[in-house]
C-alpha cells in the first residue's frame, strides 16, 4: 500500500491552490477484500475537501462500485491504482487495473448506471498493451461536493 500527497503547508485546513495540487494515490491488490481500503481512503479525501454529509456517502459508494467493477475485470495477481485530485469542477477519481480483457466495463449493466447517478462524470477506457491479448482498463470519476451530482 502506498500514499503519495502534494502540497507543503501543514496548516489544519487546506486552501483551494493547496486542494487543486494535491495528489492522493493508492496501489494495492486487485481483490475484492481490500475494496474496502478505498472506501476509507475516499472518506478521508472527500471530508477534506469539505464533501457533505451526502455528498461522502455518494462518493464512497461510487469508488466502491468503480472497483468492484475492476476487480471482476482485473488478471490474477495485478494491482488496482486509485488516485485522487481536486479539480475546480470537483474531485477527479481514477482507478485502473490490469485486465486479460482489454474492454472497458459495460455501460449496460446495473453497477454502470450507479456511477452515472453519482457522479458529475463518468468514463471509461482500456488500453491495449503490447502485444495484444491484455490492457490497462480505467474508469474516471468526477465527484461533486453538494448532495447530489
Amino acid at each position: 500500500m502506498e500514499e503519495t500527497r502534494g502540497g507543503s503547508s501543514h496548516s489544519a485546513k487546506p486552501t483551494l491552490e493547496e486542494l487543486l495540487e494535491e495528489l492522493v494515490e493508492l496501489r494495492l491488490p486487485a481483490m475484492a477484500e481490500q475494496i474496502p481500503l478505498v472506501r476509507m481512503l475516499t472518506h478521508g479525501v472527500v471530508s477534506r475537501a469539505d464533501f457533505g454529509l451526502d455528498a461522502i456517502a455518494d462518493a464512497k459508494m461510487a469508488v466502491d462500485e468503480a472497483c468492484a467493477q475492476l476487480v471482476q475485470l482485473a488478471e490474477l495477481g495485478t494491482q488496482l491504482h486509485c488516485r485522487f485530485r481536486q479539480g475546480p469542477d470537483g474531485l477527479h477519481v481514477t482507478i485502473s487495473t490490469r485486465s486479460t480483457d482489454p474492454r472497458p466495463p459495460s455501460d449496460r449493466t446495473f453497477g454502470w448506471h450507479v456511477l452515472t447517478t453519482l457522479s458529475r462524470s463518468v468514463t471509461a477506457h482500456c488500453d491495449v498493451l503490447p502485444g495484444g491479448g491484455a490492457g490497462i482498463v480505467t474508469i474516471e470519476l468526477v465527484l461533486n461536493p453538494g448532495t447530489s451530482a
